[in-house]
């Protein structure tokens, strides 16, 4: 969650909070003759209560909405471990990129209940057969993750963005050029 994002929660709750003590204050020691009426009185108390429970409601959705952001690792008498997702993403990079024929690498991890699932945009350096080359990464991916972290990894899907085009000699590329360019 961004900062501002974080700041914005906050000043909401406080606001809530303060309203919701406001209400209940006025609803306790009313001041003013049409909050003699019972009737009035409750339903003041009732937003007074709402309004306390819409800032405890933003901070449960935070915290939830956070641990949709890791995979469960392991889960104890003794509590919940979590990993991340971006540091799944992080080492899913560094096994992609380790492999012979990759140029560049992103990874995206998403959660899928029971573990994780990966994908991978690549360019890759010229003359790099793709299908053993996602084969491998697919297999690696899974067995080094879990292997790191205990988190199964379902699909991984791999996406070849571009491959890089090799490079002519440079009396080949004068020899493309029209005659009149030389």
């Amino acid at each position: 969650m961004k900062l501002l994002d974080r700041m914005l929660l906050w000043i909401l709750s406080v606001l809530a909070v303060v309203l919701g003590l406001f209400l209940i204050l006025l609803a306790l020691f009313p001041s003013v003759a049409w909050m003699q009426v019972p009737a009035v009185r409750v339903t003041v108390g009732l937003l007074a209560l709402f309004s306390i429970l819409a800032a405890v409601a933003l901070h449960l959705r935070r915290a939830v909405r956070k641990r949709g952001e890791a995979a469960l690792v392991s889960d104890g008498e003794n509590g919940s471990a979590y990993v991340n997702l971006n540091v799944i993403s992080d080492m899913a990079k560094r096994i992609a990129q380790d492999a012979e024929g990759v140029r560049t690498c992103k990874s995206t991890v998403k959660n899928n209940g029971s573990g994780v699932d990966v994908e991978l945009e690549m360019a890759l350096n010229p003359g790099v057969a793709v299908a053993p080359l996602a084969a491998m990464l697919q297999e690696r991916m899974k067995n080094r993750i879990f292997e790191m972290t205990g988190i199964h990894v379902g699909k991984v899907s791999i996406v070849v963005e571009a491959a890089a085009e090799a490079k002519a000699p440079k009396q080949a590329a004068a020899e493309q050029l029209p005659s009149r360019v030389r």
